[in-house]
C-alpha cells in the first residue's frame, strides 16, 4: 500500500470514529448542540487546518517525495550518484560492442600455403596420401637463383665452418612423408604438404614460404647460407611411393642405402621412377 493510501485510511477512521463515537448519540439535545459547536470548535480548526494550502501542501509533499523515491516496476533511472558510473559502463558496453563488430568485419590474416608453380603429372596409378612414404630427387634455391640444397650431387659442401669439401657430393634421393609432422633435417614443412597429390614420375615446381619453409632466422644449408624469412623455390620429382613402409622404395635398387653406418651411395644415381 502507498503512503498516499495509508493517509487516506488513516483520516477515513477518524472521520468514522467521530460518527460512531457513544458520548455524542447518548447525550440529550440541548447538550448535543453544545457537544456539537464544542466539536466544532475543537474538531473542525483540525479538519480545516487540514484543507489549508499550507497543510495540503505539507502533508502531501511528503508523500509525493515518497512515491516518487520508490520507483515503480517499469522505473530504470538509476541513483544520482550512480549515474556517471552508469553511463560508462553503457558506453562501455557500446565500445565493446563496435570492437567487436570491428573486428569481424576485418578478415582474418590467410594461413600461409605452399604454391604450386609447374605440376608435371607422373605415370603413377596412386596418388600420394598423408601419411605415404615418397622417394624423391629434389633441387632448392633462393629467389636470386642461388642453389641452398638438392639431392643430385655435383656441387661442393661445408664440411666444418666455412670449410667445403673437397669432392663434389654424390647423388642420394631422400624419404619424404607426406605431410608429415615429424621434424627432418633440411625438410621443411611446406616440401611435406607440397609434394600431396603426385604420382610416380611427377614434377613440381614448388613456392614454400619462410613460415613453411626456415622461418626467420638466417641457417646455414649444406650448400649456402639462407637468409631469414627466405622463400625457397623446390623441383622435385617422385621416384617411389609406398603406403607401407621404407623398404618399399628400394625394391630392386642395389648400392644405395637409408644413410647412417650402413649408407651406400653408388648405386643412388642409377636410381629411375619405377612403380
Amino acid at each position: 500500500m502507498s503512503t498516499r493510501g495509508i493517509s487516506f485510511w488513516r483520516n477515513r477512521n477518524v472521520v468514522a470514529s467521530w460518527q460512531i463515537c457513544p458520548s455524542l448519540s447518548t447525550r440529550p439535545v440541548r447538550d448535543m448542540s453544545a457537544s456539537t459547536s464544542s466539536l466544532a470548535s475543537v474538531a473542525l480548526p483540525r479538519r480545516g487546518a487540514r484543507r489549508t494550502g499550507a497543510s495540503r501542501a505539507s502533508a502531501t509533499r511528503p508523500v509525493r517525495a515518497a512515491a516518487s523515491a520508490v520507483p515503480s516496476p517499469g522505473d530504470r533511472s538509476t541513483p544520482p550518484g550512480d549515474a556517471d558510473r552508469a553511463g560508462l559502463g553503457r558506453r562501455g558496453a557500446l565500445a565493446t560492442t563496435a570492437l567487436a563488430l570491428a573486428g569481424a568485419l576485418v578478415p582474418a590474416a590467410r594461413a600461409a600455403e605452399v604454391s604450386v608453380v609447374k605440376d608435371e603429372p607422373g605415370f603413377g596409378a596412386k596418388a600420394a596420401k598423408p601419411g605415404d612414404l615418397l622417394l624423391v630427387n629434389y633441387v632448392a634455391t633462393l629467389p636470386d637463383g642461388t642453389m641452398v640444397d638438392t639431392t643430385l650431387g655435383g656441387a661442393k659442401f661445408f664440411t666444418n665452418g666455412n670449410n667445403q669439401s673437397i669432392q663434389p657430393a654424390e647423388a642420394r634421393p631422400v624419404i619424404v612423408r607426406v605431410a608429415g609432422t615429424d621434424p627432418v633435417p633440411g625438410i621443411p614443412k611446406g616440401l611435406k604438404q607440397g609434394v600431396q597429390g603426385m604420382k610416380v614420375g611427377g614434377t613440381r615446381v614448388l613456392s614454400v614460404p619462410p613460415e613453411l619453409g626456415f622461418g626467420p632466422s638466417a641457417v646455414r644449408s649444406p650448400y649456402a647460407d639462407v637468409p631469414g624469412g627466405s622463400t625457397l623455390t623446390y623441383e622435385v620429382t617422385v621416384l617411389r611411393l609406398s603406403d607401407t613402409g621404407p623398404d618399399a622404395l628400394f625394391k630392386n635398387v642395389a648400392g644405395c642405402g637409408l644413410g647412417g653406418a650402413n649408407t651406400m651411395t653408388n648405386g643412388c644415381e642409377a636410381i629411375v621412377a619405377e612403380e
